[in-house]
């Protein structure tokens, strides 16, 4: 069996998916609109609007992105997301809160973290009324104006810095991969390959199936640290590739295995 290209959208969930690309499709009127009345606008800014149209997919261990404007109108994977499966659960919660959403429109850098401009106006106001109740004390010692103004200024640092500094922190807990890196295909075949053998597992009572989709999230890890080095490194790419063909193999394994129970000529191998 030949592996697939890219796994499926939302575990081929048909009605998340048909619901995810009609909200895609009334925005990318708007973003269009926007960019026609902005035919000047730099190319950084034109592409923070052209990524509000992936479609993000929240996974078990991270997220994907999905083009459906490309010439694939079932999807087009564009970017996988992989927190690291080791960490914590609190760790892997804070690195969901800060990797894996809409990009903002515009991002501007200071001190190599990469800060939202402008700034979202709900979070805004959460962070200066937090800092105002914070600072409560220490506030009451100045005249009301400056204090509000105080608290204002401190809830505006913290909006803009506090999750740039997390998501700079954590950076070390997340391995992206982009469709523009050289083997991001072998690594997206590979992610096809988890997917089936993990429904395959969620579908079956055979504890082999199991045990070996415990291991999938250590396995995708990896192979996502390897994407960037595969182009230049020989054992890099040696590994990645090694991979994907052994889950592969192994997926269609499982299949047959499945198959031949289905039909009743199989039992435990």
């Amino acid at each position: 069996m030949r592996p697939a290209a890219q796994p499926l959208p939302f575990d081929t969930d048909r009605d998340r998916w048909a619901h995810a690309a009609q909200e895609a499709a009334r925005l990318h009127h708007a973003v269009r609109a926007e960019l026609a009345g902005r035919p000047s606008a730099p190319a950084a800014i034109r592409a923070a609007f052209e990524a509000l149209l992936l479609i993000r997919e929240r996974t078990r261990g991270g997220w994907l992105r999905w083009d459906m404007f490309g010439p694939n109108p079932a999807g087009v994977l564009r970017e996988a997301g992989v927190f690291d499966p080791e960490q914590h659960r609190l760790g892997r919660w804070v690195c969901r809160t800060v990797w894996g959403r809409r990009p903002p429109l515009h991002i501007w850098t200071r001190g190599g973290l990469g800060l939202p401009r402008p700034l979202p106006v709900g979070r805004t106001a959460l962070f200066a009324v937090a800092a105002f109740a914070a600072l409560g004390p220490a506030t009451s010692l100045l005249p009301a104006a400056t204090g509000l103004l105080a608290a204002g200024a401190v809830g505006v640092a913290a909006a803009a810095g506090l999750p740039a500094a997390v998501r700079h922190v954590t950076r070390c807990r997340v391995r992206v991969v982009a469709t523009g890196e050289a083997y991001a295909a072998v690594f997206f075949r590979l992610l096809a390959g988890e997917q089936r053998l993990r429904m395959l597992a969620e579908h079956s009572e055979r504890s082999e199936l199991t045990r070996a989709a415990a291991v999938l999230p250590r396995l995708v890890w990896d192979a996502a640290g390897l994407v960037p080095l595969a182009a230049d490194d020989v054992e890099a790419r040696a590994l990645l590739l090694g991979y994907a063909q052994s889950l592969a193999f192994l997926v269609d394994q499982a299949v047959e295995v499945e198959r031949q129970e289905e039909g009743g000529g199989g039992g435990d191998p």
